[in-house]
């Protein structure tokens, strides 16, 4: 009897061992199923009718300010490309844009992403600035995602497009760099564009593509991935309005970077800031860039919009929601507007 007590002793207490590895892949499959979960997309044309499911207290009336806020938000992790930051990030567009009612111009057409790969980087600071530098090259790289959506119009063939980088420099020394100026700032007026456009209600003459995208920060990785490999014909780009750092500094100054003023890009958003009340105007590269230059060396014609005053606390622990004056950022984004409609509409 007591051996047989004993054995069934043995029973329970294997059984109660094995349970939690009987559960553990399901537990894991659930987990993983929450990381790579894409929203469902509805294909329409959302300038005929507003999206199934989305109210005016909902997405068409989301603020950039809000965006920023997701995007700053400590558990974005600083957003740095190849990341669970970054995945985060992508997740967070991928369901505004989902909730929009864009088209999706990724891979195949078939969803919003573009998949790419990042090389090695580390990480240095350089005259207050932490910037990345190059890894070992033929090393493990990373994927990484470009994001991009359309909305269509009368001339499909001929496309607008609009961007600006989600990406920013993650965790450094155990400080988060948040990026709320660098580039939340930029993608919240891609999205308050698409929100305006939508809420406008009026058809498009050209195709309207909005990008966002990653590995910016790493020397343009992810523009330049969609132009070596693009989505759909880089024939039909023409014009390329890129926004980056745009929240900050006196309200209205304004700079632009283009390689040359003769070209349309350029005249659209000059005039677009001119019609706003601002001033934008050429302004030097100083050895910077942006992801307009890798569109620039195909020669498609491309402009960046950015505040004058955009390297304040640029590529530090500073670049918080702190440093975003709402009016300079509704002021970029009516320009951004502004610009879109002299573009698309006319």
């Amino acid at each position: 009897m007591s051996s047989r007590r004993n054995f069934l002793k043995m029973l329970l207490g294997l059984s109660a061992l094995s349970l939690p590895w009987t559960l553990w892949p399901g537990k894991i499959n659930q987990t993983f199923q929450s990381w790579v979960k894409r929203p469902s997309v509805k294909l329409i044309t959302p300038m005929s009718e507003l999206p199934q499911g989305v109210t005016d207290e909902e997405m068409l009336y989301h603020s950039a300010m809000e965006d920023i806020t997701a995007l700053s938000a400590p558990e974005m992790q600083g957003r740095q490309a190849g990341t669970v930051g970054e995945n985060k990030a992508s997740s967070y567009l991928s369901k505004q844009m989902s909730s929009l009612g864009l088209i999706p111009m990724g891979d195949q057409g078939k969803n919003f992403t573009q998949v790419f790969t990042i090389p090695p980087v580390s990480k240095n600071v350089v005259n207050g600035r932490l910037t990345f530098i190059p890894g070992t090259l033929g090393s493990l790289r990373t994927p990484s995602v470009n994001l991009l959506g359309a909305i269509k119009g009368k001339v499909q063939d001929q496309v607008i497009l609009v961007s600006a980088h989600y990406d920013h420099l993650g965790v450094y020394q155990g400080k988060i760099y948040p990026g709320a100026n660098d580039n939340a700032s930029g993608v919240s007026c891609v999205l308050e564009v698409i929100r305006r456009l939508l809420r406008d209600g009026k058809p498009a003459r050209k195709t309207v593509v909005f990008a966002f995208w990653s590995a910016e920060e790493m020397g343009f990785i992810g523009s330049k991935a969609f132009v070596q490999s693009p989505t759909f014909p880089l024939g039909q780009i023409q014009a390329m309005l890129n926004i980056d750092t745009v929240g900050n500094g006196p309200v209205g100054d304004f700079g632009l970077w283009s390689v040359n003023e003769d070209n349309i890009a350029y005249q659209a958003v000059r005039a677009a800031a001119i019609q706003a009340g601002a001033s934008a105007g050429r302004t030097p590269f100083g050895g910077h860039n942006s992801d307009q230059a890798s569109f620039a060396q195909t020669g498609i014609p491309a402009v960046t919009l950015m505040a004058g005053d955009w390297l304040n606390k640029n590529h530090t622990p500073e670049d918080t929601i702190d440093l975003i004056e709402p009016e300079q950022l509704e002021l970029a984004s009516d320009i951004v507007y502004r610009a879109v409609q002299l573009l698309a509409f006319k």
